[in-house]
């Protein structure tokens, strides 16, 4: 099988094992474990849950996206010292646990139960993603389709039994959903080592004494910009929960709006996670990556404007149906979150084209000037917007890093712009926007005016030549 078959059959394997089970995930445990425990609750958990988002970079410095980036060069005896990166990852991992015990012990943090729960599941969850980087450096994308659902399945199966029968183990509270993720992920995290060793990759994982200086170098960039995209997407929601005078409340309010932003962009995180092995093969081997890096902005920026434009037109059922109710306020956070994932689109598409092709110090730059103003206008508007402040700080900061890293990426490497694409993106949010404020008046059910309007999307696409569902079945060319 060619790589780019290989590349593209995996890649809709996953997004459609994800497109089951994360939003059933989504909404049908963490949505509804929300909904009984209550937004206060809830809100404490996701501002801890953010805090070690933010230091999640010190759980491995990078080594991950490096190791990955080499591993999947043509000749993979150019990987530096691989052995050694697992054992410095457990070592990384106690140091990530003190940090993290630190920041909570000095922001004045009480719940240390679910401090522990949330330090244990970004533990397991790194090494879990250091293993399946393993796989798809060697292009075995397959087999990480499947690890992909792997502990979101386990959550199903164990909380959903918790949550909808209650009488079997007790009622769900929020100490019992961190642990469960915990578990969850352990599991998942050996699962995905036992793959390792059926492929016959566990002597990239054998202890062979620690990195040199110079591997560190190296992957410094790597570790320096885990942090500012950290800091960019998940500072925001411990800032609210320390800074607004209702903290807890309005961070539970920014949660369930997080949520559904969390859960489209999982298509571009997965996107992404097959993207950047694949281009760093490509462009190792002089090959070109115009097509498959349009494809997938193409594929990701006309999903982004479809899931925007529903949430501004029917942002009130929207809320109605996932959390029973129409607050205003909720309705609004719902609103203003949605639209910033044309931004983390934009940035994972062509963040990735600059970390395969090198420039990783530039696009460290880019996301720290983003994050330092997204920083900015957060102190500025959570006092008084709360979680609307949050929303409208990501927007601008997320849209001004996903444009500005796309035209470096454009200027640097010499990608096409293709302005045609960006005229039809335009006219797609203008049409749908017709589409779905004429449609509220219309005598049908919302769920058929937002199948009309996903068809309508698709339509567009392929009339556009934006989806071309036989493109990697071409012949390859300078194979």
């Amino acid at each position: 099988m060619k790589s780019s078959t290989r590349f593209y059959t995996g890649l809709l394997l996953m997004i459609m094992l994800n497109v089951v089970i994360k939003p059933a995930w989504v909404f049908g445990i963490d949505r509804q474990v929300q909904n009984q425990v209550g937004p206060t609750d809830y809100g404490t958990y996701f501002s801890l849950f953010n805090l070690s988002v933010v230091f999640i970079f010190l759980l491995d410095w990078g080594l991950t996206t490096f190791f990955n980036r080499q591993l999947a060069m043509t000749d993979p005896s150019d990987v530096a010292q691989p052995r050694s990166f697992l054992q410095l990852k457990l070592l990384f991992s106690l140091l990530y646990a003190i940090v993290v015990c630190s920041a909570a012990w000095i922001t004045g943090v009480h719940r240390w139960d679910i401090v522990v729960y949330v330090i244990l599941i970004q533990v397991f969850y790194s090494l879990f993603m250091f293993f399946r980087a393993t796989l798809t450096a060697r292009q075995f994308f397959l087999t990480d389709a499947w690890l992909s659902i792997i502990d979101k399945s386990l959550m199903l199966l164990i909380g959903g039994t918790l949550l909808y029968y209650p009488a079997f183990h007790g009622s769900m509270t929020i100490e019992r959903f961190a642990w469960l993720q915990a578990a969850c992920l352990c599991a998942a995290m050996l699962v995905a080592l036992i793959c390792l060793w059926k492929k016959g990759l566990l002597h990239y994982l054998r202890f062979s004494g620690f990195p040199g200086k110079k591997i560190f170098k190296q992957a410094l960039p790597f570790a320096l910009i885990v942090l500012l995209m950290s800091v960019h997407a998940r500072l925001d929601a411990f800032l609210l929960e320390r800074m607004n005078a209702a903290g807890a409340y309005e961070s539970g309010i920014y949660a369930a709006a997080y949520r559904l932003l969390d859960a489209t962009n999982m298509v571009g995180t997965l996107t992404v996670s097959f993207l950047l092995p694949y281009i760093v093969r490509r462009w190792s081997g002089n090959k070109d990556i115009n097509e498959v890096v349009l494809t997938g902005r193409n594929f990701l920026l006309m999903l982004s404007v479809g899931i925007s434009c529903v949430m501004i037109f029917m942002g009130n059922w929207v809320q109605q149906v996932l959390y029973h109710h129409t607050d205003v306020k909720a309705v609004t956070v719902l609103q203003w979150c949605l639209p910033a994932l044309i931004g983390y689109s934009l940035t994972q598409i062509y963040g990735t084209v600059l970390t395969a092709t090198g420039h990783i110090r530039s696009f460290c730059v880019i996301i720290g000037l983003a994050a330092l103003m997204n920083i900015v206008l957060n102190l500025l508007l959570i006092p008084s917007l709360g979680a609307k402040g949050c929303c409208i700080a990501a927007l601008f900061s997320q849209l001004g890093a996903g444009i500005t890293v796309m035209l470096y990426a454009s200027q640097k490497i010499g990608l096409y712009l293709h302005p045609r694409s960006l005229l039809v993106y335009i006219f797609t949010a203008i049409l749908l926007s017709v589409f779905l404020y004429a449609g509220g008046n219309w005598p049908i059910s919302k769920e058929i005016l937002l199948t009309m309007a996903a068809i309508l999307t698709i339509l567009v696409m392929l009339l556009t030549g934006m989806l071309k569902p036989g493109v990697w079945l071409k012949p390859e060319k300078n194979l």
